[in-house]
């Protein structure tokens, strides 16, 4: 009975599997080099330069996939058919990457100066205050180092070099959706705490609010902004409302960090025994006066780790962010609120807090005559 039984199921099998065959075109040309398949199955079949294709299937009414590097993919569902033939499709378009170039936009492979471009996607999801600390070593030719481990500490921004002696004479222009902007802005914090007691105005902007981040980085800069943009320009375009849907995105994250290296230092009983190894190297029998860690003028027993007492603290960072963005044909919206909160090693509560609420408005007329842009951060 159980070798009837394997018969019988055996019979069925072969009963179900088939052979398709069919060609495969476009615009009455044959296309080579199509990968064909059923759904699930790990058979492939290759259309050859006639087009042509023979793949084994089984099932009552299996899938058939067409799959091609240059065309959309293709899913027939193949029903009782032994012979299937198909045409793809256009070929896929190549996206065009548009850059903000000041004045104007212009295509990528038009371009005729020298611009580095960061998307959104290389921003989001990075828990930063400052969308430079995103854009470190995404572009060629441009230098960002932020001047302290301090949240919100300012940024040396250099492109393409240093062309003054002045440090403030190397700052970069800086462009949010068209509107100049201060380089620096100056801060009520002592220089001990943010060196050059500045903070970056980029500090101020919600870097997931950011939509791109260019840099101009030769003849564009000048020929646009004239001597301002003389050591290169950034511009920021911040995400507008699209038309057709209506967005709710919150994003929030959590972080604690340490200092991940520390000197290794000597304890006070081996500094002890150091300091006797050289008086005895030195042939020195009476202790000089002014010797106050080894003379017993000072407590021998004490031991203090001042790197765990100066930078020992766990430091830890909050990020909040919330954004409500929509449109319709002729207007669109974007309200955003992001709170970022950081405290930092130190012994004391060097605690650096944001919050930034930014809104922006777009009407268009329905004969597209005249258009209405508010912004606000």
């Amino acid at each position: 009975m159980a070798f009837g039984f394997t018969l019988l199921v055996s019979g069925v099998a072969i009963g179900q599997m088939r052979t398709i065959t069919g060609t495969v075109s476009e615009n009455n040309q044959p296309v080579k080099g199509v990968s064909v398949f059923q759904e699930g199955s790990e058979e492939v079949a290759v259309t050859n330069a006639a087009g042509v294709y023979r793949v084994q299937v089984s099932g009552e009414n299996p899938v058939i996939i067409y799959r091609h590097p240059d065309y959309p993919e293709r899913k027939i569902t193949l029903g009782s058919r032994i012979n299937v033939n198909i045409s793809l499709g256009k070929e896929k378009e190549i996206e065009e990457v548009v850059l903000n170039a000041g004045y104007y936009k212009v295509k990528d492979k038009e371009r005729t100066g020298s611009i580095a471009k960061v998307s959104s996607k290389d921003i989001e999801n990075q828990p930063v205050i400052n969308v430079l600390s995103a854009a470190q070593g995404r572009m060629s030719g441009v230098s960002i180092t932020q001047n302290s481990g301090v949240p919100g500490g300012g940024f040396d921004i250099q492109i393409r070099g240093k062309n003054s002696i002045r440090r403030e004479g190397n700052e970069p222009l800086y462009i949010i959706d068209g509107v100049p902007i201060l380089s620096e802005t100056p801060s009520l914090y002592s220089a001990a705490i943010l060196p050059y007691a500045t903070i970056n105005p980029l500090n101020s902007i919600n870097p997931n609010d950011i939509e791109s981040f260019e840099v101009l980085k030769d003849a564009d800069a000048t020929a646009i902004y004239g001597s301002r943009g003389a050591n290169g320009v950034i511009i920021v375009t911040t995400k507008k409302g699209r038309k057709g849907r209506t967005d709710f995105k919150i994003n929030t994250s959590y972080s604690l960090s340490t200092v991940a290296n520390r000197l290794k230092l000597l304890n006070t009983d081996e500094y002890i025994k150091i300091r006797k190894e050289a008086f005895q190297n030195d042939g020195i029998s009476t202790i000089p006066a002014a010797a106050y860690d080894f003379n017993g003028v000072w407590d021998q027993t004490r031991n203090t780790d001042w790197q765990k007492e100066l930078i020992g603290n766990t430091a830890d960072a909050s990020v909040v962010q919330l954004s409500l963005s929509g449109g319709s044909e002729n207007t669109s919206y974007l309200i955003s609120y992001g709170h970022n909160e950081q405290t930092t090693v130190f012994p004391a509560d060097f605690r650096y807090k944001t919050n930034n609420l930014t809104g922006n408005f777009s009407y268009r007329t329905p004969d597209k005559k005249l258009e209405v842009n508010l912004s606000n951060t």
